[in-house]
């Protein structure tokens, strides 16, 4: 058995580079064997999708080839359906591969988690790694709901005390990109100079996703 994985779910419609750094500031934070990021087939909490679930999960394969710890996985898009990230940790999980299981998640879904499907199976699943940025806060009424004050731990390696059900708060990483600002840019022909990878943006223009035109990079 494996020890430490990271799971790193969303839609990446498209995949930044602030989600490549956020996976690699898991991998590092808290010492993982390896990062799975999962795009999501059928979101849950958010919009509807841009980009197919074929085009997502390309462009993260094309995004993640350079990077030999984190790697893409298809296992929500070959679920069908809505995904619900309960339904993926506890896949992983009964799978008995690996020890530990650690969602990495921004500040604004941790907040929304009493919102999640069967949240509190989740919970029973895996550790929760929140990457907040400067100027956010935790919920209070979210924080009683989750029981924070006996979940949260201090130090990144105190997650591992535990089996699963620890919550660490970061706010070490301090990157702020989302994908609709990337969408936006290149809706309006601007320059995704350091926000895509080039293998992304080419795979981009070759498809003419996101209403892409031939762009300035």
């Amino acid at each position: 058995m494996k020890s430490r994985l990271g799971i790193f779910g969303g839609a990446f419609d498209p995949v930044h580079q602030g989600h490549i750094q956020a996976a690699r500031f898991a991998l590092e934070t808290l010492d993982l064997d390896a990062v799975r990021m999962i795009p999501c087939n059928v979101p849950n909490h958010k919009e509807s999708l841009t980009a197919s679930a074929m085009h997502r999960m390309a462009m993260l394969e094309l995004a993640l080839r350079d990077e030999p710890s984190i790697t893409p996985d298809d296992c929500e898009i070959r679920r069908g359906g809505i995904s619900y990230a309960s339904d993926t940790v506890s896949a992983f999980a009964e799978s008995g591969c690996w020890q530990h299981r650690i969602f990495v998640m921004g500040m604004d879904a941790f907040n929304g988690l009493p919102g999640w499907h069967n949240w509190q199976g989740f919970l029973d699943s895996c550790h929760i790694l929140v990457l907040g940025r400067s100027g956010q806060d935790i919920d209070e009424l979210v924080a009683a709901e989750l029981d924070l004050e006996r979940r949260q731990v201090t130090e990144p390696h105190e997650l591992f005390e535990q089996s699963v059900g620890q919550v660490h708060l970061t706010r070490l990483f301090d990157v702020e990109l989302s994908s609709t600002q990337v969408r936006s840019l290149l809706r309006e022909n601007g320059s995704v100079s350091g926000l895509l990878n080039p293998r992304v943006f080419n795979y981009i223009e070759e498809h003419s996703l996101y209403g892409c035109k031939p762009l300035k990079q």
